[in-house]
């Protein structure tokens, strides 16, 4: 089958993909799924690679589909493959799009070979695909936590991937994207210190990749660039006092007069923007929050920088939650029906606030699956769980997250009455977690409340005397009485 392929610019990026390109992929993702559902596993594969090569970024449609039809292949019994698949799909080459694909068929494959996941990542790095870095990086890391043994080299080529693909992000405005590869940089090296604890090499390293975490978070770089507009003595003692933990009002006013005339005569330069949103922050005042809110989202609308926005959100999300926590705690003092009505709105209106927020950021960076863990568990909050329930299943790929995912797509089955998929999904978590904390102790009562609701009497009881060992009370008792009730 012929494919798509940009063999004389390897750096293609997801811009270049023209409308007429994504119908095509569209149309072999479709033909894709139709083998799928008539167990043609191999076709299936050739199908949804040939889409990728005309649209390379296509991640929800492509790539996710893809390694879902992989898993159910391997499920299915499917071969793994030989000598001669490896020739006929070599992953060094001088065009790394080429390189990447031919990984990827092979991973799909052999769904768990640490060694195609890795081609899949080094060729996606070379070719300056950041969305399918951003997918594939969790499976590597995930491979690389499944050796006994933890192999530095590899780690080593994991974690330089994702530093050059945060300096790309940068350079390319991401600033989401930068924070989120140094992110699992910082993740990958802490794990290893964990097993190495007296590796001095890698806390060094640690030290260095923190400080250019906290840089990407921070917006250091920009505080540096208003250090370098202070020249005069005046000023330079305005920063001064801006760095101590107490300052007056006086001062903090001034400073905020001064960063607010560096912006408005730099109104696109985003150093100056960030600046006066810092010195703003720096008081606690409604008035200056609010400013900060909207001189993030004018800065948004005026240079469509979408990491603005998301800070002007991220600020409100701060100031409801402050509002609604303060609503309830008064309507727990007073007890009134007409606090406890306002404590309800309140908690109602955080909610929904906080969907919209991670709805619309889900949409901008579709392959970060942390946006897709927080999105799902507001859904849950609400009820809303089929909708939860994907975007949990997708987000459970990050390793970081898996388990309170599950946890999560448990209890979603279980308010469906879907109580024998609830206790599948908890004991496969239950399986790959250690049972010592607060949150083992929530996987255990909602196993044990599936088991209950579906009739499995002694597995209930089973389930409950486990719990009831680590935590006698747990639950104000719940558990203990619902033991005792079985019995």
């Amino acid at each position: 089958m012929a494919r798509k392929d940009n063999s004389d610019n390897a750096s293609a990026v997801a811009s270049e993909v023209t409308e007429a390109d994504k119908a095509r992929a569209r149309q072999w993702f479709t033909k894709a799924a139709d083998c799928r559902e008539r167990r043609e596993y191999d076709y299936a594969i050739e199908c949804y690679i040939n889409g990728l090569g005309y649209w390379p970024e296509a991640v929800e449609e492509g790539h996710m589909p893809l390694r879902s039809l992989a898993i159910q292949r391997l499920q299915a019994g499917g071969k793994k493959p030989g000598l001669r698949d490896s020739l006929k799909r070599s992953m060094v080459g001088k065009d790394p799009k080429k390189s990447m694909f031919n990984a990827e068929h092979l991973l799909s494959m052999e769904p768990q070979n640490a060694g195609y996941a890795e081609g899949v990542l080094k060729n996606a790095s070379k070719a300056g695909y950041l969305k399918t870095l951003q997918w594939v990086a969790p499976i590597v890391f995930d491979t690389l936590r499944k050796d006994k043994k933890p192999n530095k080299n590899r780690f080593k080529a994991f974690r330089e991937v994702l530093i050059e693909a945060s300096a790309k992000a940068a350079d390319a405005g991401d600033t989401v994207a930068e924070t989120w590869f140094l992110e699992q940089a910082v993740n990958s090296i802490e794990y290893l210190i964990a097993r190495t604890p007296t590796d001095e090499d890698l806390r060094n390293e640690q030290r260095d990749l923190a400080g250019k975490l906290t840089i990407a978070r921070g917006k250091y770089e920009e505080a540096e660039d208003f250090r370098d507009s202070l020249r005069d003595a005046d000023k330079q003692k305005l920063l001064h006092d801006a760095d101590r933990v107490r300052q007056g009002e006086q001062t903090l006013d001034a400073l905020i007069a001064a960063a607010r005339q560096d912006c408005e005569a730099n109104p696109t330069v985003a150093a100056k923007i960030n600046a006066l949103v810092e010195a703003l922050l720096k008081s606690n005042a409604g008035v200056h929050q609010d400013e900060a809110i909207r001189v993030l989202t004018e800065a948004y609308d005026r240079l469509s920088n979408y990491s603005f926005k998301s800070r002007a959100d991220d600020i409100r999300l701060r100031r409801l939650t402050s509002a609604a926590r303060a609503i309830v705690g008064k309507a727990k003092e007073s007890g009134t029906p007409e606090d406890r009505q306002q404590a309800r709105l309140a908690t109602m209106e955080l909610r929904q606030v906080t969907i919209d927020v991670y709805r619309e950021r889900v949409a901008e960076y579709p392959t970060d699956l942390r946006l897709k863990f927080k999105l799902g568990a507001a859904l849950f909050d609400v009820g809303e769980y089929d909708e939860a329930i994907p975007l949990l299943q997708a987000a459970q790929a990050d390793p970081r997250s898996r388990a309170h995912c599950q946890l999560l797509i448990g209890r979603s089955f279980f308010e469906k009455d879907n109580w024998t998929q609830a206790t599948e999904v908890l004991r496969e978590a239950i399986d790959g977690y250690e049972l010592t904390d607060e949150f083992s102790r929530q996987l255990l009562y909602w196993l044990a409340r599936g088991y209950e609701a579906n009739g499995d009497t002694e597995e209930a009881k089973t389930a409950y005397g486990k719990l009831l060992r680590q935590d006698y009370n747990f639950m104000n008792g719940d558990a203990r009485k619902r033991l005792e009730s079985l019995k």
